[in-house]
């Protein structure tokens, strides 16, 4: 049996021909979740379809992306994959699919999408994850991801896997995988739903929106004066104090072409709090 398989909803060669909406796309890596339940409900319902003998004989693991300290947007979009897949699982008399993750250091700050597919390689190659293959004894591992590109991740974690002589049965599941030749195709995706921070802000007025990476990252890039004119005052002193400290969390304040929008949200954020009513 083969231990390493792919699975991908779609695959596509361009923006023109992808069969699947690149602006839905778009408004997941900014943290819709209603794109993320949509696409994850349609990797589940395929995947269980094609899969469902291995999954219901198996004990699985489910494993999104990893991250640092703010969810990316396969985090979110893995969240709504594992419920449909545990409902089909449950009905059909099987042993419900784990979550687990796996920790990493992202050695970098550059957005990805814009890369080639060398520049890919030699900036992962910094990055540290953390396996807890103890957990992963006797399992099959789910490991989620939204598009593949170049699959610089995928080789990463199949190396990882063969350093420490993990033998499990392995599923990549990807929503769409690239098979043109141009890997910053990826930032057209990103950003086909974005394309000022006036289109942000209609994005995260949605219920359920999710803070991720990519958003904070857009947000820190862009016009002070844009920034703050067309989305910081029109957000709850509540999200404002998430988005300063996950700025932090994630390391962005060291980054000195990001230091400037970041004094601009704390400020914000004092501001709100001189407002807010004593008690």
């Amino acid at each position: 049996m083969t231990q390493f398989e792919e699975f991908a909803l779609y695959e596509f060669q361009s923006i023109e021909d992808a069969p699947f909406r690149p602006e839905q796309y778009s408004r997941l890596k900014f943290g819709c979740d209603e794109a993320a339940r949509e696409m994850g409900h349609q990797m589940a319902d395929a995947f269980f379809e094609k899969n469902a003998s291995t999954i219901l004989n198996g004990r699985c693991l489910m494993i999104p992306s990893p991250f640092n300290f703010v969810p990316n947007a396969a985090n979110v979009m893995t969240m709504h994959l594992l419920d449909r897949l545990n409902n089909h699982i449950v009905d059909a008399k099987g042993n419900h699919v784990e979550y687990a993750t796996v920790p990493r250091k992202i050695s970098y700050m550059d957005d990805y999408g814009f890369l080639s597919g060398e520049d890919r390689k030699s900036l992962i190659a910094g990055d540290r994850f953390y396996f807890n293959s103890q957990h992963f004894e006797g399992r099959c591992l789910l490991f989620i991801d939204d598009v593949k590109i170049t699959g610089t991740h995928q080789n990463k974690l199949v190396e990882l896997m063969r350093e420490q002589q993990l033998e499990n049965k392995t599923f990549f599941l990807y929503f769409a995988r690239y098979t043109g030749d141009r890997p910053n195709i990826e930032s057209e995706l990103n950003f086909a739903a974005v394309k000022s921070i006036k289109d942000l802000n209609r994005i995260v007025v949605e219920p359920s929106h999710h803070m991720t990476a990519r958003t904070i990252k857009y947000i820190l890039s862009a016009d002070p004066d844009d920034l703050y004119n067309h989305f910081l005052r029109f957000r709850s002193h509540r999200y404002l104090k998430a988005l300063y400290f996950n700025c932090l969390n994630e390391g962005y304040y060291k980054i000195q072409k990001y230091q400037a929008n970041i004094d601009l949200i704390r400020n914000v954020v004092k501001l709100a709090e001189q407002q807010i009513p004593k008690c």
